[in-house]
Parts: C-alpha cells; structure tokens; sequence
C-alpha cells in the first residue's frame, strides 16, 4: 500500500559513495526501484512532497525535496543510534487536496512511533499532517515558525499563505494548541493579533526570540507538528526567497529551533516548507537546511522520555505564593525541563510546560506572559 503512494528515489542519489566515506547517505535505507524500505525498524523516515499548486508567488518549491536532499546526504552523521529511511517523494494527487488525503493516508500506515520529516513544497501542506490527527479523532499541537500569521480575516480559498485558517476555521479538527513562533508584527494585519489574544492562540514575537531563544522550548516541548516556513530566516542566511527578509532568524537561532523541535518526546512531524531552490545560486539556503535537518535528527537522537512519560513523583518540586497566585513548580534534574502546576484552574492537577524564567519571574511576584495565556486560556 505505502509504495502505491511514493515514487522511488532517482538514480543520480550515490548512496554507495555516502557508505564509503561514512557519509549521512550512506547510513540511509532509500526507497529505490528494486527496494523499499522495512519501516517497521526504523525510527525516522523522510518524505518529500512536491506539492506548489497553492503557492502564491513562490513558484519552484516543487524542486526542493531533492535539492535538500542532495546536500543533507553528504554531511557526517554525529553519534547517533537511529535507524532513518528515505520513502521518496508523495505521489500527487489531481487535486492539491488529493494530495494531503494521499500524505494522510501514508503517514496513517506507519508504525505510530516513527518520527516524520516532510520535505516541501509549499506550507499548505501542514494540512495534510493535521488530516492526520482530525482523521484518527487524535488532539494534537501545532508549531508554526513563520514570520507571517498564514490566515485571512476574509472568506477565501486555502493556499500557503491562508492555510491556517483552514485549520483554526475547522469545527471538527482536534487541535489543542498552536503557537506562532517569529512574527513580525509589520507584516501582519493588527487584527491578526486580537483575533489571536481573543483565541489566546500563542505567539511569538521575532524580538522576543531573538533575546531568549530557548522560551521557545516550552511549546515546542508539546508540539506534535512542527511546520517550518524557512522565509522566517533573514535573507542573508536563506538568500533562496523571491522577495528578501532582512530581519528573521539567523542560521544558528533556526538550527536550534530545530533541535529543540527534535528532542520534544510527542513530536511526530517536522516539516520544511518554501524553499526555492532556482533562487539559491550558491546554494547557501540548501546547505542551511540540511543542517538544520542535522540539528532536528540530533535531537531526535538524544529525545528521552519525560513528564507525563515519567511520573511527577521523580521531579523536582518548588512552591511559590505572591499576592497573585499560588503555584508549584516542578524541574526535572535530567533534562532541566520545567512545569507548573495550577490547582486551583486545572481540576485534574495536569502540569503545563513552562520554563525556568517562568519560576524567577514568579518568585519575584509577577506573572509571565506565558502563565498569563495559560490562565486565561484554561479560565474562559
């Protein structure tokens, strides 16, 4: 069934070559004409997707699953003990519809502890992961690094640039929580933002991250999407983008939102979107990519169970009072996670992901703006 829905990999792929000189290639099992591989040992596989027929402006993104490859495949692996498999490229449906019931339906007939990283196309094809979970009655999270808020305040259809209103729009879609991670405010409606604070749908602000990076982890730490618009990355790290960002993430910063995407315990999907490769001409954009894939299998590699995988008996517990509210905060001493407890909004003493600047602001009497979402969110 799964090979009815993936075209194998060109010949022009030297995995041979990758074996002798111990490249990330060669430790690989490719879905060729003469062999598909055992996906139920593997941990992580690769799917390209060739989709662009709802992009806007953007034309060429269809080329990127095998240009991200080709420089992915020639770096070194680091010491890692993962089985990975590349299942091809998605064959399209007659319909860019069609086409994210065809990745729905593939992604359905993995083993459920696979982890999945999505070679785009453009960013629409997010939808084709959340059919996923709508389809299987799943809740799940979603991690949106982007610097635009991809929805529209007016009735129209779902392309890369208004996917996720097809989302947010859906009565019937399981989703839980998602959050924006590297808006920049001056290329989103103010509208965007109320309706957002109204939903207390979590966003984050470019400058924001760019001080403190790692405030990120807290909602990356439960996403089980993650769906990455590499536009979020200033021009002069990503120069492949029709129209240049001077402001975004630097090289390092997305690498390590990649990694922080790679070592959540719940993520399942972490996909790559809007990469165009006829605009790369030195292949900057292509190299960022493939390593930013490095740092995700990295953290993927070193991904270990945690809390509700453990239980809260095994972390750290602190008790803060203020005049506000009374919380509990819990650290796990292995990995320096951080959550807190509400007991008085949350009836089930279920903990929420927070993290440690949470705490300090917290002893300190205040509130952080991410215990102030939470409160509301849970409240209303």
């Amino acid at each position: 069934m799964l090979r009815d829905f993936l075209s194998p990999l060109s010949d022009h792929f030297d995995f041979k070559t990758g074996r002798e000189y111990g490249h990330i290639g060669g430790m690989i099992q490719p879905h060729t004409v003469d062999y598909f591989p055992d996906v139920e040992n593997t941990d992580l596989v690769i799917i390209g997707v060739n989709e662009e027929r709802h992009v806007i402006d953007n034309e060429g993104t269809a080329l990127a699953p095998d240009a991200i490859r080709q420089a992915f495949y020639r770096l070194f692996p680091g010491e890692w003990d993962i089985q990975m498999s590349d299942l091809g490229n998605l064959r399209l449906g007659n319909t860019p519809e069609e086409t994210y019931d065809n990745l729905q339906s593939v992604v359905s007939a993995l083993p459920k502890d696979i982890a999945i990283i999505i070679l785009g196309g453009s960013q629409d094809i997010t939808l084709g992961l959340t059919k996923f979970y709508d389809q299987n009655n799943k809740t799940y999270n979603l991690g949106v690094i982007d610097a635009f808020i991809d929805s529209s305040l007016t009735d129209s259809e779902i392309d890369n640039a208004n996917y996720l209103t097809g989302i947010i729009g859906n009565n019937e879609s399981f989703l839980q929580n998602l959050s924006v991670f590297g808006v920049q405010s001056f290329f989103n409606h103010p509208s965007k933002f109320k309706i957002f604070d109204q939903l207390f749908i979590d966003y984050f602000k470019l400058g924001e991250l760019k001080q403190q990076i790692n405030e990120a982890e807290p909602e990356l730490r439960e996403a089980h999407i993650v769906s990455l618009d590499v536009r979020s990355v200033k021009f002069a790290d990503m120069p492949a983008q029709k129209t240049g960002m001077p402001n975004g993430f630097d090289g390092i910063e997305i690498c390590q939102l990649a990694r922080l995407s790679g070592i959540a315990p719940v993520n399942k999907f972490f996909g790559i979107f809007e990469y165009n490769p006829l605009l790369d001409k030195r292949l900057t954009g292509t190299n960022l990519i493939a390593q930013m894939l490095w740092y995700y299998v990295e953290g993927k590699n070193k991904s270990q169970p945690d809390y509700p995988l453990i239980p809260k008996q095994e972390l750290l517990k602190f008790y803060v009072e203020n005049d506000l509210l009374n919380l509990i905060f819990y650290k796990n001493p292995k990995t320096n996670r951080w959550w807190v407890e509400m007991n008085q909004f949350l009836a089930d003493n279920r903990l929420i992901s927070c993290s440690e600047q949470d705490y300090q602001q917290a002893l300190n009497g205040k509130i952080s703006q991410r215990l102030y979402r939470i409160v509301n969110k849970v409240t209303v």
